[in-house]
């Protein structure tokens, strides 16, 4: 099944400039994005976890990267800088793209028999990147 998948949006020159600072894929940050919060800055989960923002970053690990304030993870700017902070953070620990994206999305890779437990989160947010990879955000 192949997903149509939304090319431009207002926060691209955001996640290029952000991203390439950090020295991240563009492309890995935009289609973290879209599977977090489907580019709502405003996006808030509050069950389990208080998860903000576009990339929705929950408050512990807001806080262990700097950010003391909490409502800032609602400013896409802020966002997308902690999103690749984190990022740099799990690209220095696993050097596969899919244990990073599952890391992303659990903390570290969740894999049980070689498979990874949040295999539709990770198979979502990787076939994201490739798209937006060859469409060149």
């Amino acid at each position: 099944m192949i997903a149509r998948i939304n090319c431009a949006t207002e926060f691209d020159s955001l996640i290029n400039k952000i991203s390439r600072a950090y020295g991240n894929n563009p492309a890995l940050v935009k289609a973290i994005i879209s599977a977090e919060s489907s580019f709502n800055p405003s996006a808030h989960n509050t069950r389990g976890e208080d998860s903000r923002g576009l990339g929705q970053i929950n408050a512990d690990t807001a806080r262990a990267l700097g950010v003391h304030d909490l409502t800032t993870l609602f400013e896409p700017e802020t966002n997308v800088m902690v999103m690749n902070k984190l990022l740099v953070d799990l690209k220095s620990r696993y050097s596969h793209i899919l244990d990073i994206i599952s890391a992303y999305n659990a903390g570290r890779p969740l894999l049980k028999d070689g498979f990874y437990v949040n295999s539709n989160y990770v198979l979502k947010v990787y076939s994201r990147y490739l798209a937006y990879s060859v469409l060149i955000i």
